[in-house]
């Protein structure tokens, strides 16, 4: 399939798969079609390894009454969309227990609009993407001799997707993304510290010397000390670190089935002051820079941008159109699939926004007599407790501030708190900005957490 023609053959693919159900006396048919195209490079010490592979198929959902069938096929023939279509229509058949939440798929509605499409990343070669890979390797190592080792990856993307239902859905979408990752190793008198950095975009970026920042914050981690105390300290976190923050903290507590199976921490608080004043929280789905920006979910509703957090209060839940129903609410345009084509929807953030603050990171340490920045990453954040917030991690990249000054780098640290509660515990909110691959956050200070050296 050609990238100009792409959504147009996917929709023609799902229009000829609700015909060929309905011949077989289906009573509801969702058909989901996808194609991906990936170069996956990694430069590991020298090492070179380039993965060039598509990957494309179909899910069909047929519902009989409140019976539901699924099936998958790896491929985009026509003879693999009339055998999901009938393997999906036999299981739903065959299903003992009916479904009692089910209704209907999703509604027909105008769609929304697609992210940054950069023609010039369907371009590119293998031996395109090589070459960039290996550059920002050879920035890392290059930058200082203390540097042992470095891992520089880089993963080039396009494809799109197309749904189509019963319901009058009939919808595609296409998107492009470039993502380079960068890892490395500096030691100095046996001590050895980590440092790592990341670039996210729609689009093949400029130069931004990745290579060369990763070394420079791995070399400045050299020379750590000991935090000889335990205190309830301000913690300044930069975005990197902020992104795991989010993404552990809100995607349970604003997913719509955790809401309505009550295994929600934020379940009854709708309307509540959950955070200070100054924090605003958007699931952007029309975000034109987010990797998940689309114009129409995964089950075919418009993507669109959702308020979940407005000046520190609760506005939002975050729905698919089975789950919006359940909770007497409408879809936000938030259904996934987590496996592709080869699994049925569920519920997840497109990309979620934090609005900056006015502060610059500057003026935030200034504000500190006495805490620590933590930069890159913490260990243990995805084993928090998600429904009660409580959590305990590791920081092996911090810095102490003392007097409005960042001093020394520190050796590993424990910080501990509440996820939730951290919200009315906001220091800060910087005025930077930084996009992941499902967050764009800028720093944030905290009050609050326990910090032990």
């Amino acid at each position: 399939m050609s990238f100009d023609t792409l959504k147009d053959d996917l929709l023609s693919l799902t229009d000829a798969g609700l015909k060929y159900a309905k011949s077989k006396g289906a009573d509801q048919t969702e058909i989901f079609v996808s194609t991906q195209k990936s170069i996956n490079v990694a430069n590991q010490s020298g090492m070179i390894q380039a993965i060039d592979g598509r990957n494309e198929g179909i899910g069909v959902r047929i519902a009989q009454g409140k019976k539901m069938g699924f099936a998958a096929m790896s491929s985009l023939t026509d003879e693999a969309l009339k055998h999901a279509v009938d393997e999906a229509l036999t299981v739903a058949k065959s299903m003992k227990q009916d479904n009692e939440g089910f209704e209907k798929f999703a509604n027909k509605m105008k769609p929304a609009k697609d992210g940054i499409l950069d023609h010039n990343i369907v371009a590119l070669t293998t031996e395109d993407i090589v070459n960039k890979t290996n550059k920002t390797f050879k920035e890392s190592k290059e930058f200082d001799p203390r540097i042992i080792s470095a891992t520089a990856r880089t993963t080039s993307t396009y494809g799109g997707y197309a749904i189509a239902n019963s319901e009058g859905v009939s919808g595609s979408t296409s998107y492009t993304a470039y993502i380079m990752v960068n890892f490395v190793t500096a030691m100095e008198e046996q001590e050895r510290k980590s440092a790592f950095d990341f670039s996210v975009t729609r689009s093949v970026p400029e130069d931004k010397n990745l290579g060369k920042n990763c070394s420079e914050k791995a070399i400045k981690l050299l020379g750590s000390k000991p935090l000889d105390f335990t205190g309830v300290l301000p913690t300044v976190w930069n975005p990197i670190v902020m992104s795991s923050f989010w993404q552990t903290s809100l995607s349970n507590s604003v997913n719509g089935r955790q809401v309505v199976e009550k295994n929600s921490y934020f379940m009854d608080k709708l309307g509540d002051k959950v955070g200070i004043p100054e924090l605003t929280i958007t699931d952007d789905g029309q975000l034109p820079e987010g990797l998940n920006t689309s114009e129409i979910d995964y089950e075919g509703v418009p993507r669109q941008s959702t308020n979940i957090i407005e000046k520190g209060v609760l506005r939002s839940f975050l729905y698919d159109s089975y789950y919006g129903r359940l909770g007497k609410a409408k879809s936000t345009g938030n259904a996934t699939r987590g496996q592709d084509y080869e699994s049925t929807p569920g519920i997840s953030p497109t990309t979620i926004v934090i609005q900056p603050g006015s502060k610059s990171f500057d003026e935030i340490i200034s504000g500190i007599d006495k805490g620590v920045y933590i930069m890159d990453s913490v260990m243990g954040m995805m084993h928090s407790n998600r429904i009660s917030g409580d959590f305990s991690v590791v920081a092996t990249s911090a810095y102490l501030i003392e007097n409005g000054e960042i001093t020394h780098p520190l050796n590993p640290i424990t910080i501990a708190g509440n996820l939730y509660k951290s919200y009315l515990g906001i220091r800060n909110i910087g005025s930077d900005s930084k996009l992941l691959p499902a967050v764009k956050t800028p720093t944030i200070a905290f009050n609050g957490f326990t910090v032990n050296g």
